[in-house]
């Protein structure tokens, strides 16, 4: 037999899931019989103090939630209008500068192309001089 429940032991019962041992513990032992009524009054106490404070913010929270007929297709329209405009403006705002290529890279690049650009490579280029002049 258990000298006392735990916390746990008490949640578990509370919420409807004891097991056999908590039960008959319950019944024998007056002490925890106690604690458990007082954990279900104050679980009341609890219910009850957040009804009564939910009641009282209601109409508060009425008042907060927007009128539905605000958004209306109306409005919608108007609101991509302002987007795209908005989308607009910013391109011609927001300065775009081309990607200028580093100098080094600008030369590798001339180089390159020198050699893709040839028609015979530069080993033979000799012996394209000899069948030209023929």
């Amino acid at each position: 037999m258990i000298t006392h429940l735990s916390s746990e032991q008490v949640a578990e019962y509370i919420v409807g899931y004891p097991s056999p041992i908590v039960a008959e513990h319950l019944r024998d032992c007056p002490a925890c019989r106690a604690e458990v009524v007082n954990f279900r009054e104050a679980l009341g106490d609890f219910r009850w103090a957040v009804r009564s404070w939910s009641e009282d913010q209601a109409p508060a929270m009425r008042s907060v939630v927007p009128d539905p007929r605000w958004w209306s297709p109306s409005h919608q329209f108007a609101g991509a209008l302002l987007v795209a405009a908005i989308c607009v403006i910013a391109s011609f705002v927001i300065p775009r500068h081309p990607e200028k290529v580093p100098s080094s890279d600008a030369v590798l690049l001339s180089q390159v192309d020198a050699q893709v650009s040839r028609t015979v490579p530069s080993s033979m280029e000799p012996l394209m001089k000899l069948l030209v002049q023929k």
